[in-house]
């Protein structure tokens, strides 16, 4: 390992300090196990309500049409898992620019008392706070978003579509 100065942290084999590439994983677009998790739990969630629908509204059989609710929730499942991912990384740096001073006022009031920290370390938690509320507010909201404009269309399909065919 190579050591850039004396008062920065040591270059990983990527070339860039820990610092870095914790700032790097912060705004790329890789998912963590966490929300991944929530993402497919939520998915599969919302992928089954069709099911009811279909097996308590419509009358088709539960038994002969398994297959074919089986994997339409598994497909609708991951779109929606996708869906769920490509919303979050689309609003996350529009709401960070859009809480970024008030998540700045709230920390720095935080800090002010200690005056031992240096102003390059305040930055840096300002910037971790920022991410961290835009990633629960673009992580509610995709999921929100993409859950109700699912269940429209399958609503929407369900009613007033396929309203006069068979349930088979």
């Amino acid at each position: 390992m190579v050591q850039k100065s004396a008062t920065t942290q040591k270059v990983g084999a990527s070339g860039f300090t820990k610092e870095e590439e914790l700032l790097l994983n912060d705004f790329s677009q890789n998912l963590s196990t966490k929300s991944s998790a929530i993402f497919y739990a939520n998915a599969l969630i919302v992928s089954a309500l069709p099911i009811w629908l279909y097996w308590r509204i419509h009358n088709m059989d539960l038994i002969s049409s398994a297959i074919f609710f089986v994997t339409l929730t598994a497909v609708s499942t991951y779109f929606l898992a996708m869906a769920y991912k490509n919303t979050k990384f689309s609003l996350k740096y529009k709401i960070a620019s859009k809480r970024e001073d008030a998540v700045t006022r709230e920390v720095m009031r935080a800090l002010a008392d200690d005056k031992k920290m240096s102003k390059k370390e305040k930055d840096e938690r300002v910037l971790w706070k920022k991410n961290e509320v835009a990633d629960y507010e673009s992580t509610t909201f995709a999921i929100f978003y993409n859950n109700a404009l699912y269940l429209a269309i399958i609503i929407f399909l369900s009613f007033f579509l396929f309203k006069n065919s068979a349930p088979a």
